[in-house]
């Protein structure tokens, strides 16, 4: 069953319920009224009969004439002695006087429905003396009451009906209507998925304020973001495969070189060998940093827990203070233990890319100064190098981006660093932020939050 076709039977079922029940109140309401207004006047009718002094004398019961001033089309009057014989009676409704008589020593009403036919019966004691002598029944045929009634169950049986047409044509719209930008949906991803491209959603269907229409812009959102992650991906495939290619070409040439001239020119032999050698590390440091770099896209679980900055910054400026021969200088707030939440290797190697960065673009001293302000760790890695353009600050984080291509395929470097650098504060909840300008140096500043306790 579609999912329309139980819109509309729900929608349908609901309102028929309700107008079921709307219409027995209405029913029992009006049903009561009446029956308590016709009580009423039977009750009255009693205390006229009862005001009459021969009614509460046994020995005038017996007169015919005793009830003849009340009678009345289908109105019943007897008289009921202790024994339960009727006494005295008057009625032209053959139906009421076959009903049979009750003695009471209350007054008590009741209501009746033989055959189609409504009658209301009471019963008062009639006292005398304060010992009761006998009881007076009425009666009555509710014939009025009856057709009204009819008629009433009648309109409301029509009126269910109408009811029931109009909910499930309105049924049908409703849903034809509720469910059109959930179809619009459903054939936009069909269609995602057999022509291969992102397709959005119409704004007629996303720019809507109700539910559906923030549905359409999610999606539409979503598709965007997988657009746009599909168009970096295929970026950085055919850039991977370029940088790839580079090395694997000269790798290639410098082979063949060495095939044919090596073992009669020791010079040219010894150019291939260290060529060679020079791009099979620089080849493996390009898919290190691509796995690397995958390893974090992928969202691989790394257990995480309090890591002590100081001893981790001082360990590894010393480290690469060594292999670079470089000065790196470590400046941290005085009387403070920085310490964040995350992983000593990501934060070590995010480290070791930003010191890497600093020392191959400048002469002098690099300094890291680490700080804390409130809930955050602030470090800093600051040179005094070339710089860089303000116009190529925005581009810094693009995979596979060089400010200066030459200058970086000396140095070896393969422009994933600060992609990498940025994955790894994203998974510690960091940030990063860069400040140059050509000719004045670099100044990196990275947040962490702190670890609690």
């Amino acid at each position: 069953m579609s999912l329309r076709t139980r819109l509309i039977l729900l929608s349908t079922v609901w309102v028929l319920l309700l107008v079921i029940v709307f219409n027995v109140t209405i029913y029992f309401y009006i049903l009561g009224k009446m029956t308590t207004s016709e009580t009423r006047l039977l009750w009255n009718k009693a205390q006229v009969i009862l005001r009459n002094p021969e009614t509460h004398d046994p020995g005038s019961w017996g007169k015919p004439e005793l009830l003849n001033e009340f009678y009345e089309p289908d109105i019943l009057v007897r008289i009921i002695d202790k024994e339960g014989v009727v006494r005295a009676s008057v009625s032209t409704n053959e139906r009421l006087s076959a009903y049979p008589s009750v003695y009471r020593s209350y007054y008590g009403s009741a209501m009746v429905n033989e055959f189609g036919v409504r009658m209301l019966f009471v019963q008062v004691p009639i006292l005398a003396q304060g010992s009761q002598l006998g009881t007076l029944e009425l009666g009555k045929s509710l014939n009025v009451m009856s057709e009204w009634l009819e008629l009433l169950g009648t309109g409301l049986y029509m009126t269910t009906g109408a009811v029931l047409v109009v909910a499930l044509v309105s049924g049908y719209f409703y849903s034809r209507v509720l469910i059109r930008p959930i179809r619009e949906l459903l054939d936009t991803m069909n269609e995602i998925k057999k022509n291969r491209y992102f397709v959005t959603l119409s704004p007629r269907y996303a720019s809507q304020k109700d539910e559906l229409g923030q549905l359409g812009q999610t999606f539409n959102d979503m598709i965007e973001t997988l657009k746009e992650k599909d168009e970096r991906q295929k970026q950085f495939v055919a850039d991977a495969s370029h940088e790839l290619r580079t090395p694997l070409t000269v790798i290639e040439s410098y082979a063949s070189l060495l095939r044919r001239w090596g073992g009669e020119r020791p010079e040219v032999r010894e150019e291939a060998v260290q060529a060679i050698h020079s791009e099979s590390v620089r080849l493996k440091g390009l898919i290190k940093s691509l796995l690397r770099l995958a390893e974090l896209e992928r969202g691989e679980e790394t257990p995480f827990h309090p890591v002590p900055l100081l001893p981790l910054l001082q360990e590894t400026a010393g480290r690469l203070s060594m292999a670079f021969k470089r000065d790196i200088r470590l400046d941290v707030q005085p009387g403070t233990s920085p310490i964040c939440h995350g992983s000593p290797e990501q934060l070590k190697q995010l480290l070791i890319i930003l010191l890497d960065n600093a020392v191959k673009y400048s002469e002098d001293p690099v300094y890291i100064r680490c700080r804390e302000r409130e809930e955050e760790i602030i470090l800093t890695v600051e040179d005094k190098g070339v710089g860089i353009p303000e116009e190529e600050l925005p581009h810094l984080f693009e995979r596979f981006y060089r400010v200066d291509k030459t200058r970086q395929r000396r140095s070896g470097g393969s422009g994933l660093g600060l992609s990498i650098a940025e994955q790894i504060l994203e998974r510690h909840g960091g940030t990063i932020r860069i400040q140059s300008a050509a000719g004045e140096g670099t100044q990196v500043q990275i947040t962490l939050p702190k670890a609690k306790f």
